[in-house]
């Protein structure tokens, strides 16, 4: 199972993206994930790394470790850190009051789109001597996955304004 360590918090994004990236040139992860699946995985990990990055308080040196693993038909992930950790289930409702506003901010969906990409999710809620890790599942799968998250008001019109989805993207969920 590769496992990967990240301490540099200016680069952590961009050494994820970088490992991403050299997964889909290798087809590390055919035929079980194809390239949307991985595209998947990629947001998945980028939505949580990312909150480390930006929310999270570390009392002592910032540490993040990613593990992958091919498993039947989907990519089992772990991520763990050494953060202080948070009130998981408390944010995910946050973040769903969020959606129900007149207009809902186009940031705070993290865990929203985590959950949306994921399956088998788990957490463990950092405390003294144990860091917060969060496990889960990605299949490939068929696009639109992430639609639940954003109402079809708040989507872009397509180019010849006739409320069509732009070519390529699915049409939009009934509201």
């Amino acid at each position: 199972m590769p496992s990967f360590h990240f301490h540099d918090f200016d680069r952590v994004i961009d050494q994820v993206h970088d490992l991403f990236d050299a997964w889909a040139e290798a087809d590390t992860f055919r035929p079980v994930l194809e390239a949307e699946g991985l595209d998947v995985l990629r947001l998945a990990v980028h939505e949580w790394v990312a909150n480390l990055v930006q929310h999270a308080s570390f009392p002592g040196s910032r540490d993040v470790w990613l593990t992958v693993e091919a498993d039947g038909d989907g990519v089992r992930c772990a991520v763990e850190d050494s953060s202080a950790g948070f009130d998981f289930t408390d944010q995910l409702a946050r973040q769903r009051e969020a959606l129900d506003r007149p207009a809902p901010s186009e940031r705070g969906r993290g865990l929203l789109m985590l959950i949306t990409c994921a399956e088998d999710l788990g957490y463990r809620p950092a405390r003294p001597g144990v860091n917060q890790r969060v496990t889960f599942t990605v299949r490939g799968r068929a696009g639109g996955a992430l639609d639940v998250l954003f109402r079809a008001a708040d989507r872009l019109p397509s180019p010849g304004g006739d409320g069509a989805p732009p070519d390529g993207l699915p049409p939009a969920p009934p509201p």
